[in-house]
């Protein structure tokens, strides 16, 4: 079976930290899952929004799938990379969706 390659979106601009803790752990939870995940809060600093929504729909389009943090949906950048997946026909999974069948924090 072929490694998933997943890429990860939800909200970065406002957050701490623009929420790079967030992201590195669903990078790690997926690694642990077998995926290799794209993460894109690992882009350095000091980019205009404008380059790295074009570097993470380039990133997007190498995936098989999008991990969805919680808040995703307030993000305007989230939902044109969710836009995107479903025009690709790319697997979705959220963050929360999985956490609450599992009963746990997170997933």
């Amino acid at each position: 079976m072929q490694t998933k390659v997943i890429y990860i979106a939800g909200p970065m601009t406002g957050k701490p930290d623009f929420n790079r803790a967030a992201f590195s752990l669903a990078a790690v939870r997926l690694s642990a899952q077998g995926a290799i995940p794209l993460n894109p809060a690992i882009l350095p600093d000091g980019l205009y929004q404008a380059d790295y929504m074009r570097i993470c729909l380039a990133m997007l389009q190498c995936a098989d799938g999008i991990y969805l943090l919680d808040g995703w949906q307030d993000s305007v950048g989230a939902c044109a990379e969710v836009a995107l997946a479903k025009k690709l026909g790319l697997t979705l999974r959220f963050q929360a969706t999985q956490a609450a069948m599992r009963g746990r924090p997170d997933a």
